[in-house]
């Protein structure tokens, strides 16, 4: 299965603080340089990017010479964030992990009408 140009094959890594959701590819590959301490080269590595209200989800990958940046925003509800792991510090997730993060929301509300 393939879900966007990503693959089960690759390392997936959620960044663990609070990030400004309007950096674009350069701002978040610094993050990943800087506070993940990782390479945002590596084609073997895609990094995630949960804002705080966990409603928007960025995603952020190398591959053949290019960034490649996905955005997905819920039109109702949330992402459900995956457990910190204390002993590596960090949320390194795998393939199943990354499709169930991206596809399964958390529905704060419905609102259904009254009919007649």
């Amino acid at each position: 299965m393939i879900m966007l140009g990503l693959t089960g094959t690759l390392n997936y890594y959620l960044f663990n603080g609070s990030i400004d959701m309007r950096k674009g590819v350069y701002g978040l590959s610094d993050v990943v340089r800087h506070e993940m301490k990782q390479n945002p080269n590596n084609p073997n590595n895609v990094y995630i990017f949960m804002s705080k209200n966990r409603r928007i989800i960025k995603i952020l990958h190398y591959e053949r010479g290019f960034y490649v940046l996905y955005e997905k925003r819920p039109l109702m509800g949330k992402f459900k964030k995956p457990i910190y792991d204390d002993k590596t510090k960090s949320y390194q997730i795998n393939w199943n992990d990354m499709v169930y993060l991206t596809e399964s929301l958390v529905i704060i509300q419905i609102s259904i009408p009254k009919a007649g």
